[in-house]
Order: structure tokens, then C-alpha cells, then sequence
């Protein structure tokens, strides 16, 4: 299939590019690249770059055309980057979905009746002494700019869906993302624990660690979204599934217990009267392993162990912006 994928340069779209090329697919990326676009430059010229912006409608239709699939990735990514610049998060993570929705549904273009989207689990916030698990039935309650604007962004999807019988949307809310990308971030829990150990030697835990987070390495992700475009469309048309695996369903303590681990010497320094992130936890995965059959393939320590050599051999400049999304200014 020609798949559009709008975020592609990113740290989930880079691999997702080349979980698409190893499937024989023929993408094409529509990104402002922000980062840069050398997460893509081992493809060469098998990857159409198309800068531009996905809120401009302009931009869109031309990246649209002779496209069978989209998948929609771009977005600013996380709550400071979101608090940082809110008129750039309304206009990227909600408006910027109904336009491109648009030009795949409008009558008078060609359509795309393939279309993906990678939400959050965030949107569950703190349900803590409220459900033991969280599947894809339970209420939504979210605390934060960038879960809401997810919720937004499914409404909008789905609400489309409803009105235009040739459009199959299918959703993907993610859990905790982690692990080494391309175009690495610094700024997720379980990555910046890493950084902070090998770096430091030292990871500071606010509040009592006792929080869960689900996680999902970000190559487990890319494997999702093309098991998603290559399943039977009534498998997945107009389905919400989450992406994760339950073995690697752990507090935040727990994560930096196998951080120590991995990385023996670091110190665990505890400090439980700072605020912290409020969001709370565990995620029931199975109707997507059911449905469409997918695997994770990594676990929790070895994707931690992954990208502890890679702050080793890598030899990037670890203190860059360019590796945590909360430092860029979106103006």
C-alpha cells in the first residue's frame, strides 16, 4: 500500500517507516521536522519527505494524493510541551486531526479509506481504588491539555466515521511508551531513568513510586499500527484497541528497581512530598492480542538494557533539546 504517515520523522514514526518498508510497503512522510529528518536518512530515496504542515489543508491534499492509508502521527507530544504553547496544541493535536480527516472524507478528492491513529491511555488519568484494570470500556477522565486533546482528536475521528461509510478509522490508545528510537526522547519515564542513571548515577522518584504505568517499547508499537493496516478490515474498522502487554504493567518504583538493575550502582533517592504525575493505572491489552494476534516482543528490562548501551556507543550530545519534546518551543 502508498501510506501516508504524518509525524513520520518522529520517535514513533521513524519506526514506523521502517516496520512499513520491511513489509513491502511504500511510504511517504508529511512532518515540519522539527527534529531533523536524519531518523529517515537510512532509507534513502525508497521514503517520500514531504515538509509541511498538517494543519494547513493545502498541505495535506498534495501529500493525500495517490495515498491508500494514512497513518496519523503528528502531534505535540506530552503535557509541559502542550502547557508551553497551547494555541500550537489546540491547532497540532485536535484541529490539525479534523483536517486531515477532511481531505481523506472530502467529496470531491480522492478518498482514503484507511486510517490510523495512535491516541493515549493517558486519557484514563487516576483510577486508582476505582477499577483494578482498564480496558477499552472503561469512562475516560483525563488530567492533563494533551490526554483531552486525544479525546477531542477520537471524537472527531469517529464522528466522521458515522457520516462517511467509506472511511475505517481504527484507534490505538498506547500505553506508556518507552525505549530507543532513531529520534530518541529523553523526556518518558522509563527513558529519562535510564539517562538519569547512566548520566548521574541517580534517579529520583516524586511522590511514593507506588503509581503504575503500562508499558510498551516504541518498536512494539510500530509492529502495531502495520499489524493494523495489513489486518481484514472488518477486524479493525472503526475499533479502539489499546497497544501494551500486561507483564510490563509496573509502578514507577518498580521501573526504577529494574533501572538499578540494569545499571548496578545507581541510587534510588525518594521524595515523597514533591508533586508528581498523578496519573494511575493498569491496562488490559488483550482485544487487540485477540483480534488481530499481535505480540510484544520486548520487555520492560530489555528494552531498558537496549538503551542503556546506546547511551554508550552512541556518542549523541545527551543534553540536546532536540531529545526532549518539553524543551522545544512549538512558537
Amino acid at each position: 500500500m502508498k501510506v501516508l504517515v504524518t509525524g513520520g520523522a518522529g520517535y514513533i514514526g521513524s519506526l514506523v517507516v521502517e516496520e512499513l518498508l520491511l513489509s513491502g510497503h511504500e511510504p511517504a512522510v508529511l512532518d515540519l521536522f522539527y527534529w531533523g529528518s536524519e531518523a529517515l536518512s537510512l532509507f534513502g530515496d525508497r521514503v517520500k519527505l514531504i515538509e509541511g504542515d498538517c494543519r494547513s489543508s493545502k498541505d495535506v491534499v498534495y501529500a493525500l494524493e495517490g495515498m491508500e492509508a494514512v497513518i496519523h502521527l503528528a502531534g505535540i507530544v506530552g503535557e509541559d510541551a502542550c502547557r508551553s504553547n497551547y494555541k500550537a496544541h489546540y491547532t497540532t493535536n485536535v484541529q490539525c486531526t479534523r483536517t486531515v480527516v477532511d481531505c481523506c472524507t472530502d467529496p470531491n478528492l480522492e478518498p482514503v479509506r484507511d486510517f490510523i491513529f495512535l491516541s493515549s491511555c493517558s486519557v484514563y488519568g487516576n483510577v486508582k481504588d476505582l477499577y483494578s484494570e482498564v480496558n477499552e470500556e472503561t469512562p475516560t477522565a483525563p488530567l492533563s491539555l494533551y490526554a483531552d486533546g486525544k479525546i477531542q482528536a477520537e471524537r472527531i475521528i469517529m464522528a466522521r466515521a458515522s457520516e462517511v461509510p467509506h472511511f475505517h478509522p481504527t484507534i490505538l490508545r498506547l500505553t506508556t511508551v518507552f525505549g530507543w528510537s532513531p529520534r530518541v526522547r529523553l523526556d518518558l519515564v522509563t527513558n529519562l531513568f535510564v539517562y538519569k542513571a547512566w548520566r548521574n548515577g541517580r534517579i529520583t522518584l516524586f511522590g511514593d513510586g507506588q503509581q503504575y504505568r503500562s508499558l510498551i517499547h516504541v518498536r512494539d508499537v510500530a509492529r502495531a499500527v502495520v499489524t493494523v493496516l495489513v489486518a481484514p478490515r472488518f477486524a479493525r474498522d472503526r475499533r479502539l484497541f489499546h497497544v501494551g502487554e500486561e507483564t510490563n504493567n509496573k509502578t514507577v518504583r518498580e521501573i526504577a528497581e529494574i533501572v538499578r538493575l540494569c545499571l548496578p550502582g545507581t541510587e534510588i533517592e525518594t521524595k515523597p512530598s514533591q508533586p508528581t504525575d498523578r496519573r494511575n493505572y493498569r491496562i488490559n491489552c488483550q482485544r487487540f492480542k485477540n483480534i488481530l494476534g499481535w505480540q510484544a516482543e520486548y520487555s520492560v528490562e530489555q528494552g531498558i538494557r537496549e538503551l542503556a548501551e546506546k547511551l554508550r556507543s552512541e556518542g549523541l550530545d545527551w543534553e540536546s533539546p532536540r531529545l526532549r519534546n518539553n524543551r522545544f518551543d512549538y512558537s
